[in-house]
């Protein structure tokens, strides 16, 4: 009985919701007079409580000649009602991920881990980047980050977003890897490309687009995003002064 008490407590049941609960229990179906004398409380301390737990959907009520009686759910109710409880935090959560700290300067940041929520961010990135943007990257061309995520049609379809959009492309890129990069691909896109003095190396690839600072990566894959203005200008900063100190390549 401690360890039955001891959980309905865990779910936020008060000591005395936790008596009336178990007196119901044991009687299955009583009039609030009876249902408080088991439970040692006044008889509207109970009906108080009895129709609390109604609202909760852990008992029943209904009225025979004049007389309201109550009955208990089976205790498999708690399970569901509980369970329902998560799902709407779960539900609530999603709702307010745009809301959340809108007004204040706490960072955003969203993860993405299957090939298929990465493809669906970059293509809704691109989507809503305006004509003429640039995007400013650090990639790694000889470690196939995008080959391990995107297949060829799919990086024709990315290509042709930036293409349609008349994106610019900035590039850093570790010394000696321009040679790597398919020809194709500096055709098919409006980019400059600089290489990095030596010893500067970055096995992840980084973007700042817009307001997003993302890191990606294809061992294993995933897309970390940051939407925040000072992480966003404070990369840009250090992005500028790599780009000054880089040799171009095309």
């Amino acid at each position: 009985m401690e360890q039955i008490k001891k959980s309905l407590a865990e779910l936020d049941f008060s000591p005395n919701e936790i008596k009336i609960y178990l007196a119901l229990t044991a009687l299955g179906e009583a009039p609030a007079s009876k249902i408080a004398k088991k439970a040692g409380l006044p008889r509207t301390t109970a009906i108080s409580i009895l129709d609390k737990l109604t609202e909760k959907s852990f008992f029943s009520k209904h009225s025979f000649k004049g007389v309201f009686s109550y009955w208990v759910e089976t205790p498999r109710v708690l399970e569901e009602v509980f369970l329902n409880k998560v799902e709407a935090a779960h539900n609530l959560a999603n709702y307010l991920k745009d809301v959340y700290r809108s007004e204040h300067i706490f960072p955003f940041v969203e993860v993405y881990d299957t090939v298929r929520t990465i493809k669906n961010f970059i293509e809704k990135i691109l989507i809503n980047l305006k004509k003429n943007s640039v995007i400013y990257t650090i990639d790694a061309p000889h470690l196939g980050n995008y080959s391990k995520i995107f297949s060829d049609q799919f990086g024709e379809i990315f290509l042709g977003l930036k293409r349609k959009k008349n994106i610019l492309t900035n590039t850093l890129i570790p010394a000696d890897t321009f040679s790597l990069i398919n020809p194709k691909k500096l055709k098919l896109q409006n980019i400059v490309v600089k290489e990095m003095p030596k010893g500067i190396d970055f096995p992840a690839s980084l973007w700042l687009i817009d307001d997003f600072l993302i890191l990606f990566s294809g061992q294993p894959p995933f897309i970390l995003a940051v939407h925040h203005k000072a992480i966003i200008t404070s990369c840009k900063s250090l992005y500028n002064y790599l780009w000054k100190i880089s040799l171009s390549k095309n």
